[in-house]
């Protein structure tokens, strides 16, 4: 999944239990797994909190962040 702001703009209008599928995912894209942190629904409204409140800046940085991590840790691309 490509993260711009519209790929947020689609994220945000999800339901929680989908949004936490969505951070899920990307994570496991990345290389992650935070299936042993257990997401909870406070931890949600803080994710959307933040998504909401992102800025281009922000989208750019989290994507070089991410493909960053996939390089060095062996995550799909």
């Amino acid at each position: 999944m490509k993260l711009d702001r519209k790929a947020l703009d689609r994220i945000l209008k999800m339901d929680d239990n989908s949004l936490k599928m969505i951070v899920e995912a990307l994570g496991a894209e990345a290389g992650l797994d935070l299936g042993a942190f257990n997401i909870s629904s406070q931890d949600v409204a803080s994710i959307r909190r933040a998504l909401a409140e992102a800025d281009e800046t922000d989208i750019e940085n989290a994507a070089r962040q991410l493909e960053a991590y996939k390089r060095e840790h062996g995550g799909k691309k």
